[in-house]
């Protein structure tokens, strides 16, 4: 699922990756342990398909793209924190 890279998304993805590495420093086992159960409210799998269709066809109304973007967003930053917790569970056995 390719979406055009916008220079303010890539921008972005900078900053969910630089507070996802600060987060990651503060870890605890617990919060390590609660982070790895953490899940990313998500749209439906219908409504994910349709937001992917038209933003790769280039036809994503402003609602539509902030609701896309936020998305992968969200599960981007999810997604490093819990491999920053994972590490740290490794770490700490």
């Amino acid at each position: 699922m390719g979406m055009t890279a916008f220079p303010e998304w890539t921008q972005s993805q900078k900053l969910v990756a630089k507070l996802a590495d600060q987060l990651g420093g503060t870890l605890n086992e617990s919060s390590a342990r609660a982070i790895v159960q953490l899940k990313v409210p998500t749209p439906s799998a219908a409504r994910r398909r349709q937001l992917a269709a038209k933003a790769n066809e280039g036809s994503l109304g402003p609602e539509e793209f902030a609701e896309y973007e936020t998305y992968a967003q969200m599960r981007g930053l999810l997604s490093i924190l819990q491999s920053k917790a994972r590490q740290y569970l490794k770490r700490s056995r």
